[in-house]
């Protein structure tokens, strides 16, 4: 039997200054992420320990230190720090997937976001 599987993080709403434009280096904005971190599963499953899995409250917190620690003109290069900091973090995700959305860029029109969605394996 295996236990490898996804651990699942969504609606991160986080407050920050990434964008092209002046306005939004200036003013900042909401970004909204959701992330899916493959990891093997198979020692929490048996052990029922925190210590064997990925912790989600100190992913929150090290997701919203990388993804603030520095202005990004694109959505990728804020993606990447992201999934590089999950990586260095926690040695048993072998791949995280981002999906970054803008709730509210500054384009002219009616709509509900933008966004990416990028996913990144682990390299041996």
């Amino acid at each position: 039997m295996s236990e490898t599987g996804r651990i699942l993080i969504e609606k991160l709403d986080i407050y920050a200054y990434h964008g092209f434009f002046s306005e939004e280096e200036r003013l900042g904005q909401r970004f909204v992420l959701d992330l899916v971190l493959d990891a093997d599963l198979r020692a929490a499953a048996v052990s029922d320990r925190l210590t064997d899995t990925v912790d989600y409250g100190r992913a929150v917190a090290i997701v919203t230190d990388a993804f603030t620690a520095q202005r990004y003109h694109l959505l990728e290069g804020a993606a990447r720090a992201v999934a590089l900091a999950i990586f260095n973090a926690f040695p048993t995700v072998a791949g995280v997937e981002v999906t970054l959305r803008k709730p509210a860029p500054p384009i002219p029109a009616t709509l509900g976001s933008v966004g990416i969605q990028l996913r990144f394996k682990r390299e041996d």
